[in-house]
């Protein structure tokens, strides 16, 4: 299993199978310096779509060596995400990552039914927690796509999230259902399908895991609060992967662990047909080097 985001560096060097990064915007010198140090591993290389000469004057700033042929010229935003994800497209890039350009803007032309990368009905954002206090990597889903999911998506992230659990090399995760109480309650809509989640798990719809709800978070994450609250888990203290109701409750997770409990994290949105890289302007270095090698790691 991979514990760490060194064990992740080591897995993505040792296949020996260098990716290529199509970045939709890439005059932006944070995302040039990422890219530089990915590309200096031999882990992968990037195609930088943008304007030309804004890009090239950024990469001398950041004294990466880039070449003419890594370049695609666009100035207009939407002419930029078409042409970055048509790089997905065309077999010339396996990971999409958001550059200078903004979200929404990126986002339409990956779910563009014609020209995208759609290939299921949903996409979610995963995220990767490596916590100096927990003895193993947490993922978390979703916090950062789908704002306040039914039943169905659900299901849906579940799957993506269970992917990912597969390529970080977790036999049977180990998943909590979260929810504020242990109990369904009908005024609580998240307990009432956490508790069909678990059923269907149970019934081998998510193939080879273990899945409980509703389940607080206390609880996931400590033996002890589980063995205090009279709860039999099999996953208490040891769960490999936290569903979340919302967005709410998975964006202030992963910021909680990030700012109070010095953890160092990735991301991806999974469920395209490639990995997409969704960085934030206040994304550190670290935390944009670690989503790249993740999303190496789990890109096809």
């Amino acid at each position: 299993m991979i514990k760490s985001y060194q064990d992740i560096l080591k897995a993505v060097q040792s296949a020996n199978r260098k990716k290529t990064i199509s970045i939709a915007m890439a005059d932006d010198s944070s995302v040039l310096e990422a890219i530089k140090a990915i590309d200096e591993k031999g882990i992968a290389h990037a195609v930088l779509v943008g304007d030309s000469e804004r890009i090239k004057a950024i990469a001398r700033e950041v004294n990466y060596h880039i070449t003419d042929d890594m370049i695609v010229h666009a100035t207009d935003d939407a002419d930029i995400a078409f042409k970055a994800v048509e790089q997905i497209r065309i077999g010339r890039a396996d990971i999409l990552m958001k550059g200078h350009i903004s979200t929404p803007v990126l986002m339409k032309a990956v779910l563009d039914r014609e020209t995208g990368l759609r290939k299921g009905s949903v996409l979610s954002h995963v995220a990767v927690a490596e916590i100096p206090t927990y003895p193993k990597m947490l993922i978390t889903s979703d916090g950062g796509i789908n704002i306040a999911p039914d039943m169905e998506a659900k299901k849906a992230i579940l799957e993506n999230m269970v992917d990912v659990c597969r390529k970080l090399e977790i036999d049977q995760p180990k998943i909590c259902a979260l929810c504020p109480i242990e109990k369904v309650n009908p005024k609580i809509q998240e307990t009432v399908d956490a508790a069909e989640l678990q059923q269907l798990a149970e019934a081998g719809e998510f193939g080879n895991i273990i899945l409980e709800g509703p389940m607080a978070m206390d609880v996931a994450l400590s033996a002890e609060a589980a063995r205090k609250k009279g709860i039999d888990s099999r996953i208490a203290g040891d769960t490999d992967a936290i569903l979340v109701p919302n967005i709410t409750s998975g964006n202030a997770t992963i910021k909680i662990l990030m700012y109070l409990a010095n953890a160092k994290v990735g991301g991806l949105v999974v469920g395209a047909k490639v990995p997409i890289i969704l960085l934030s302007r206040s994304d550190k270095p670290e935390e944009k080097f670690n989503s790249m090698i993740l999303a190496i790691l789990v890109a096809d």
